[in-house]
């Protein structure tokens, strides 16, 4: 006679056979379930992981960097005698380098999400086409212009076209940038809620930032001139007055040091 081991063994084997749907189809769906469930999981992140670099690229630091250039350092007694009174080596071009570095990388995670989700395919989401384009011209010509603007600064002391190209280049390229964050949120709306905080941080944010940045642009146009040498790199015309009362020399080696031809006799 047949132990109680056999009959265990036995009915094992014949619900193996009989019933593999059972068995082995719901270990599958409990696969699929949990490998959809990390694959969700991964593209929220890389989504969130986008908006929240490109959001404090364009909202945040490019803003930063340009209301640097306009900073009344040159009248502030604690600040104009200190390196930061070279705006553009101490704080502008160093935000603008991370923020370029954090824009590349949220750019790498924009194509992986387009491609994913078949955006490059028709319709072509407008937020697509603008962030390709402004990220590029970013790339391809904003480094470049200003540092060709710099070396032309350091060789004959004045600003090129250059600076003109990179000053305006860039402004168009943040206004962009901020247009195509709403039109990132509005994609981004059609799959996931998005909760109502995160649209008035980033436009309360982007409105102060963007006021400021208008406000030092126009004091700056329209403040009293007097005459003076640039300081700043040639980028936007930053100027401190001569050492001396005397008028500077016409030579820019002895006027780079702040002396005149009077006080070299």
């Amino acid at each position: 006679m047949l132990g109680t081991w056999e009959y265990t063994l036995a009915l094992t084997a014949l619900l193996m056979i009989f019933s593999p749907v059972p068995i082995f189809g719901q270990e599958v769906q409990d696969y699929e379930k949990r490998d959809f469930s990390d694959s969700f999981i991964v593209f929220n992140r890389l989504r969130n992981g986008h908006a929240c670099i490109m959001s404090i690229t364009f909202i945040v630091l490019y803003p930063l960097g340009a209301i640097s250039i306009h900073l009344p350092i040159e009248s502030m007694p604690f600040l104009r005698n200190t390196y930061l009174k070279q705006k553009v080596l101490a704080i502008h071009a160093p935000i603008q380098i991370i923020g370029f570095l954090m824009m590349c990388g949220g750019m790498g995670l924009g194509i992986r999400l387009a491609h994913d989700l078949d955006f490059f395919n028709n319709p072509v989401h407008a937020h697509v086409v603008i962030g390709l384009l402004v990220c590029s011209v970013i790339i391809l010509f904003q480094p470049a212009m200003g540092v060709i603007q710099h070396l032309h600064y350091r060789k004959t002391g004045g600003k090129s076209i250059f600076a003109y190209l990179h000053r305006w280049t860039g402004r168009c390229a943040i206004i962009l940038g901020m247009i195509n964050s709403g039109l990132g949120f509005q994609l981004a709306k059609e799959n996931v809620i998005i909760r109502s905080h995160s649209y008035i941080r980033n436009y309360v944010l982007l409105g102060i930032l963007v006021a400021i940045w208008f406000a030092l642009v126009v004091w700056d146009q329209f403040k009293p001139k007097a005459p003076r040498n640039v300081t700043d790199g040639g980028e936007k015309g930053v100027f401190e007055k001569p050492a001396s009362d005397a008028l500077p020399s016409s030579d820019p080696v002895l006027a780079s040091d702040g002396m005149t031809d009077e006080s070299r006799r």
